[in-house]
């Protein structure tokens, strides 16, 4: 157990460590390179001055902003900070959102695929058992297929299932 004595030492440097906030310029210098610094350059030439957040407690400031400028990540404000993660939430809910459509999509395709592939192998079984299948004209009479009708109509249900039974 710790003692009260370090427990307020500890509290004391937690709350010492000041938030530090640097300047980062960023310039092209003569060779065409992209050049970061705390400092603005002595030649004259195009500078972005950029504001950093707050650094870690207990950082020295010129490590942070030397960090930051060789990641390339130089602070934003809290709103553009918002607003970013706003549009990131967005792209991917709509990205997930797509995605769920697509396999819904590809869901409901299987599934009717899956339908007419039964009814096929269903319909080519009752073909192909030899029992007399009869079909109702548009005026309501009733006939039996012929042999010739019976194989073309086998052939058509093979050919239906061997696109949906895939």
């Amino acid at each position: 157990m710790k003692s009260p004595v370090q427990i307020l030492v500890a509290i004391a440097v937690l709350l010492a460590t000041a938030t530090v906030a640097a300047q980062v310029y960023k310039w092209v210098d003569k060779d065409g390179q992209v050049q970061y610094s705390d400092r603005p350059p002595t030649e004259t030439s195009k500078v972005e001055s950029k504001k950093l957040g707050s650094a870690a407690p207990g950082a020295p400031a010129n490590a942070s902003a030397t960090t930051a400028a060789k990641s390339g990540d130089v602070a934003k404000s809290p709103k553009d900070k918002a607003k970013d993660a706003a549009k990131d939430a967005d792209k991917r809910k709509t990205e997930a959102g797509d995605k769920a459509k697509k396999d819904d999509d590809l869901a409901r395709i299987a599934k009717a695929n899956e339908e007419r592939c039964k009814g096929a192998t269903n319909n080519l079984r009752d073909y192909e058992s030899g029992r007399p299948i009869n079909r109702t004209a548009d005026n309501g009479e009733r006939s039996f297929l012929s042999d010739e009708e019976r194989a073309a109509e086998v052939a058509r249900m093979r050919a239906a299932m061997t696109e949906s039974c895939k």
